[in-house]
């Protein structure tokens, strides 16, 4: 694993935010937020929640998520500093775990040259998950992406994630 005093003296993750963004005056913040009551356990949803296989083996070709580790002695996967990057047609996401609390959050910080479709549409600067238990086999989880969208589409943004991101309350149901 990464030691922590690597990551602390790494003024990389002592910033705020970690990856720093910017794109052009016609872009603007956009945070898509969703909220699902999973039942089943919260060690269940927190374990599966970081599987990297719940994101490998769930893709839908050409798109792929992929896992390295800058560190040879760490295995690829969900730690502090884990390189993660969802590529295909059009994708491409490309970040860095900044912050992962066991049992309860995990931050992921996109790279600036993250896009989708194109640099001049859509840049996501980051994913957030919270996860709290809310009854012996109920479980909350808070889903937050931050983009910088150019606003012509935010519209279409804002209801493309509408879609997408309905789905993922019932495959976290299905498969924890």
């Amino acid at each position: 694993m990464i030691q922590q005093d690597v990551i602390a003296s790494n003024p990389f993750f002592n910033q705020t935010p970690a990856a720093p963004h910017a794109a052009p005056s016609n872009f603007q913040p956009h945070t898509v937020r969703r909220e699902y009551l999973i039942d089943k356990p919260h060690a269940a949803v927190w374990t599966w929640l970081n599987d990297p296989k719940t994101f490998t083996d769930s893709q839908i070709p050409p798109w792929r998520v992929e896992f390295v580790s800058a560190d040879p002695e760490t295995p690829a996967g969900f730690h502090e500093g884990g390189l993660n990057v969802h590529h295909g047609p059009w994708t491409l996401f490309a970040g860095t775990m900044t912050e992962i609390r066991e049992g309860e959050y995990r931050d992921l910080q996109y790279f600036y040259g993250s896009y989708f479709l194109s640099m001049r549409l859509v840049r996501p600067t980051r994913l957030q998950f919270w996860v709290d238990e809310v009854g012996p086999n109920q479980t909350k989880v808070i889903l937050q992406l931050d983009s910088l969208v150019k606003k012509s589409f935010v519209p279409l943004w804002s209801f493309g994630n509408r879609f997408f991101w309905n789905s993922f309350g019932r495959w976290a149901s299905n498969s924890a």
